[in-house]
């Protein structure tokens, strides 16, 4: 959670997400991000009270960026500026937060419990409200900068799957799902969790036609967007990014090998048409009749290679020509593949007797035997001789958003590269009524469930264990810096709206607090006696420390070393 004292702020922050191994760069990053993150959060949060307060004649004393001994400080007008050394928010004092403290009359005027409490409400409220208004100025920079995202293109379709049973084919368009219309992979993937165990209906484009095909989705554990478990649907085979054109060749009798041809190369062209993916060299293979003209690369030069042969529809079995991605590139040191002896070049082919054609199968396989029977036999075909090993694989845990703890098993073998980048969309606002409403409405839809996830904790119906504190907002700032600007951006204004959201709650020494105490005031025609404040003070303040507790315990529980 995101807590803070009286015109100070500390972040705690409700994120739920696990935490991965850990090494000294990630938290080197982690450490970066966390304080680039921080920093703008707790001036513009400060900021808010500062500039109300200055609006009403209030004195600011002081405007400190961190907790603790300064590091700098100087003085502009009445008001010191503080750079601190404990970068866990910061704070602005006021003349009068202290009502017992001797004041002149001169003072008394400008001193913050004296203002009518109209005036101190939006001193209270500007934290918040400045943060809301930092997160909408926030998603309206990325949408002028313009937002890639995922298409809905198909990359590739995994055989014998209900995408491959639905008749999806690489290079088509899904344009809606269900009758509700999709631009982005994320959207797509969104209408298909909604829908766990149903026959949907997917309206594609193909080579400019438009077609509907029925897809079944299936059904996995997930969780609602307030952290609810719930069953989700996902459409199993539907990758959106295809295979390069590198190949692998096992086999040194086949017509490929013979040819010169070798794991490693890149295929340009066949039968005279350039080729943009491994899937676009299968579907005009699987059309062609010999002898099949090539173009491959091969260090980076290209040559012409002629292959005759009697066509079955698979160049593997009739060419010995591959994907390479389950070639090996490397077994990971001291992993259970490199004891064995899985060397480079290696193509994988089965696990336990059963045939695997692609990486994916490969590594659910892997996890099904591992979770079955802590062993498998691994299958691979070298130089053409086929051989199977008894495999031990290494058995390593995560946490899932609840703390669960999750078993994930591997052998440690790196595949050749052969993932393409799925084709992008990019979404780009530049009309300015526009980018202001989307701005803002991005904001609000994204507060409300901040508002809904915490009500739904309090009912009990979401797990505490998905909140998380500094360690983890450090983790989530790390990543998105290495994701890129608009991720970091976007982690930067959901932060923003946790941090506003958190203090408008109805907590003493929280601005909701605060804000609380003032209608009280306000009702009664007179402020609460000092015994009575300090009771609510204290209150509020064994609530944060709980709180606290509960998400620096999630935190620790995250680090790699309980993992």
């Amino acid at each position: 959670m995101i807590a803070r004292s009286r015109f100070s702020t500390r972040i705690e922050a409700p994120i739920p997400l696990s935490y991965g191994d850990e090494s000294a760069g990630v938290l080197v990053i982690s450490l970066i991000g966390f304080v680039l993150v921080l920093i703008p959060l707790v001036v513009v949060h400060e900021l808010g009270h500062f500039l109300f307060a200055k609006l009403f004649g209030v004195r600011a004393d002081a405007f400190s960026v961190g907790f603790g001994p300064v590091l700098w400080k100087k003085t502009y007008g009445e008001t010191e500026f503080r750079l601190s050394a404990i970068p866990l928010g910061g704070y602005v004092k006021l003349l009068g937060e202290d009502p017992t403290a001797p004041l002149t009359d001169e003072e008394r005027k400008r001193a913050l419990h004296s203002q009518v409490p109209w005036k101190r409400f939006f001193i209270f409220f500007g934290g918040p409200l400045f943060n809301f208004i930092w997160a909408a100025l926030v998603f309206m920079a990325m949408m002028v900068i313009g937002e890639q995202q995922v298409a809905t293109v198909v990359g590739r379709v995994l055989p014998d799957t209900p995408a491959a049973t639905a008749g999806l084919l690489p290079g088509d368009r899904i344009l809606s799902v269900a009758g509700e219309p999709v631009s982005k992979f994320e959207e797509l993937m969104q209408k298909i969790s909604d829908r766990p165990s149903t026959e949907v209906v997917l309206e594609v484009e193909r080579n400019s036609n438009r077609m509907s095909l029925r897809a079944l989705t299936g059904t996995e554990d997930g969780f609602t967007q307030y952290g609810e478990n719930k069953p989700v649907g996902y459409l199993d085979g539907l990758i959106p990014s295809g295979r390069s054109g590198k190949i692998g060749i096992s086999s040194p009798m086949s017509p490929a090998a013979k040819a010169g041809m070798k794991s490693g190369d890149e295929l340009v062209s066949f039968m005279g048409k350039p080729l943009k993916s491994f899937e676009e060299f299968e579907a005009a293979y699987a059309v062609a009749s010999g002898p099949f003209r090539f173009e491959v690369k091969t260090d980076q030069k290209v040559r012409e290679v002629t292959l005759d042969a009697k066509s079955t529809g698979n160049p593997g079995v009739d060419l010995g020509i591959f994907s390479s991605e389950l070639f090996v590139e490397q077994a990971v040191k001291d992993s259970p593949a490199e004891k064995i002896g899985i060397r480079k070049g290696d193509q994988l082919v089965a696990v336990n007797a059963v045939p695997i054609r692609s990486f994916f199968e490969l590594r659910k396989n892997i996890q099904k035997a591992g979770e079955a029977h802590g062993k498998l036999n691994l299958t691979v075909v070298r130089e053409g001789k086929t051989v199977t090993y008894e495999v031990i694989p290494t058995m390593t845990t995560e946490r899932d958003p609840m703390l669960k703890t999750l078993k994930q098993f591997t052998v440690g073998v790196i595949p050749v590269a052969t993932m393409l980048e799925p084709e992008m969309v990019i979404e780009r606002v530049l009309n300015p009524f526009v980018l202001v409403y989307k701005g803002v409405a991005r904001m609000i839809d994204l507060s409300v469930r901040n508002v809904v996830s915490i009500g739904k904790m309090i009912q009990g119906q979401v797990s505490v264990k998905s909140l998380g504190g500094p360690i983890l907002i450090g983790k989530l700032a790390g990543d998105s810096i290495s994701r890129g600007l608009l991720d970091f951006l976007r982690m930067m204004a959901i932060l923003s709206i946790g941090l506003g959201v958190l203090n408008i709650l109805p907590i003493p020494v929280l601005d909701g607090g605060h804000i609380v105490l003032l209608g009280i005031e306000s009702i009664r025609g007179k402020a609460l006696s000092l015994k009575q404040l300090e009771v609510a003070q204290t209150v509020g303040l064994v609530f944060i420390l709980l709180i606290m507790i509960v998400v620096m315990k999630n935190d620790i529980s995250r680090l790699p070393i309980f993992n």
